[in-house]
């Protein structure tokens, strides 16, 4: 599977790799979205759909799953930008994204 360097806006270099379609659902389903009884939406375990990305998305070492250690190296700005970038480069390739 491919990889990827990226420079965050902070100027730490994390490095990305490529996720199986069974990854990227799991992550996908994590956050629930819900509307209530007076039709607002809930959002609910947003923090955890992030760090689900940030856990299989995340190279770190020759390791599989991104560990504790290099995720709380990343601030909450650092995680939102890694996160993004690592939905991002999912992407790359599908010539209509579903999302």
């Amino acid at each position: 599977m491919d990889t990827k360097k990226i420079k965050l806006s902070t100027g730490k270099e994390i490095k990305i790799r490529e996720m199986s379609i069974d990854e990227q659902d799991t992550c996908n389903d994590t956050a629930v979205i819900k509307i209530d009884k007076d039709g607002d939406t809930v959002l609910r375990d947003i923090v955890r759909a992030r760090t689900a990305w940030l856990r299989c998305g995340l190279v770190d070492g020759k390791k599989d799953i991104a560990s504790d250690k290099l995720i709380k190296s990343l601030t909450e700005d650092e995680r939102n930008e890694a996160s993004l970038a690592i939905k991002e480069f999912q992407e790359m390739g599908e010539e209509n994204p579903s999302h």
